[in-house]
């Protein structure tokens, strides 16, 4: 089939190219003007072609990208696309159809999700049991983000937000066997406007369980355990295995009872858990050190949430006790621009003594009164904050101002430019 894809440099759709061109389909894809590294050399790459003319007459189908609506061409093209009555599908269903199997694991949560997803596609893969899956991060082991198979087992993260054409939570499109729930709290503020209503989506993820169908739960997480209590194949996370990681921190120990605990129900041996642990590596930007200079310490995340900030900050403070530990963060995610969403910041940046926010960015359809504003931040963080719009600021900034045993942690949910600024730091000091 010759298909083209709409937002096709996204963290779903990038792997769900490069894994229809492996079966055989002719790819191409449109998104914004200019696309940047890794995405734009992989699919360079791979020899898919971006925002380049297309008849569109010849395509068999069109898949429409979360991100969509961001950029002007693929606007464009999509009221092309809907006038002229071309097929198409949202990317979310089409890959709800690709990764149907007879037995389908989702991985829910407000934290957690892709490092505990990647783990159980280990164990699987591990256990020879071939999964089909998709996970929204990249594993240091060299497994591609997307993968379809024979085999009966599908293992998906599954996020509540609620994007592109989606008109619900993108779980509640996806095949549903098993679930594992990290937590249920309200994240994604954008997508739903109260805790009621994101508490409402969860207990109907939970509702769409088969009968037989296991529940593994998080009894560390208040909504996860409340949410959970009526079901009657429920099964808390199991804390009483022993299984040894190379993750760092007590969260990620939380994550490898999470995966564990799912994969013994459903019958997985232990000796094979523990061989499959033994050789996993993790997941790219999930507390990844960078680099060690001088005895600092560069580390990448994907935080932007105050849990997932408090979690990552903890497993540091836990591996490194005597470091100082300071924070570059880039407000990305688009929960962040409402200023409700940075409630409790104060208590998750405990663990660090100076942080560092990037420029603040808003969209138009978030009221005045309710944006993000730097004022916020300071009245959250106090006296540990400096805003440095300017990256070439935070550049000079932490060239004056890390030494030996100082970590330097990137909190951020994308952008090359972030990651350039933290690679451009790094060099100033392997220079020294």
């Amino acid at each position: 089939m010759r298909i083209h894809i709409l937002g096709i440099a996204g963290n779903m759709t990038t792997p769900l190219a490069l894994e229809l061109t492996r079966l055989g389909h002719q790819i191409s894809g449109s998104d914004q003007d200019q696309i940047y590294p890794p995405i734009s050399t992989i699919l360079l790459k791979s020899k898919i072609p971006v925002n380049k003319v297309i008849d569109y007459q010849k395509i068999d189908l069109f898949i429409i990208g979360s991100s969509f609506k961001s950029f002007t061409k693929c606007q464009e093209e999509f009221a092309l696309i809907t006038k002229n009555h071309y097929p198409y599908i949202s990317a979310t269903e089409y890959l709800s159809q690709l990764l149907d199997k007879k037995i389908n694991i989702l991985v829910a949560g407000s934290y957690g999700k892709s490092t505990i997803t990647s783990l159980l596609i280990w164990i699987f893969k591990y256990a020879k049991l071939n999964p089909s899956y998709m996970v929204g991060a990249s594993f240091i082991n060299h497994l591609p983000s997307l993968t379809t198979s024979t085999g009966d087992y599908s293992i998906i993260e599954a996020d509540e937000s609620i994007n592109g054409l989606d008109t619900q939570a993108k779980f509640h499109y996806y095949p549903l066997t098993h679930l594992l729930l990290t937590s249920a709290d309200w994240e994604h503020k954008e997508s739903y406007p109260s805790q009621s209503s994101n508490k409402q989506s969860f207990i109907k993820l939970i509702n769409r369980l088969p009968k037989n169908g296991i529940l593994v739960y998080n009894p560390n997480s208040p909504s996860a355990t409340e949410i959970s209590k009526n079901y009657s194949q429920a099964l808390p996370y199991n804390f009483n295995f022993s299984f040894n990681s190379c993750l760092v921190g007590k969260h990620n120990q939380e994550n490898v009872m999470a995966a564990t605990t799912m994969a013994i129900a459903l019958g997985i041996k232990p000796k094979i858990i523990q061989s499959a642990l033994n050789h996993y590596r993790g997941i790219k930007r999930r507390l990844e050190i960078k680099k060690i200079i001088n005895n600092i310490i560069f580390i990448d995340d994907f935080a932007q949430s105050k849990d997932r900030i408090a979690s990552a900050l903890e497993a540091i403070h836990y591996q490194y006790p005597t470091h100082q530990i300071k924070v570059f963060f880039e407000p990305h995610a688009s929960f962040l621009q409402n200023k409700n969403s940075i409630i409790g910041f104060n208590q998750a940046f405990k663990n660090a003594s100076q942080i560092t926010i990037s420029k603040i960015k808003f969209s138009p359809s978030v009221s005045v009164d309710q944006r993000t504003t730097f004022q916020d931040y300071h009245l959250e963080l106090g006296k540990k904050i400096t805003y440095l719009p300017d990256y070439q600021q935070i550049i000079d900034y932490y060239q004056n101002n890390l030494k030996p045993q100082d970590i330097l942690v990137h909190f951020s949910s994308g952008g090359k430019k972030g990651l350039d600024t933290l690679n451009r730091i790094i060099s100033t000091f392997t220079k020294i």
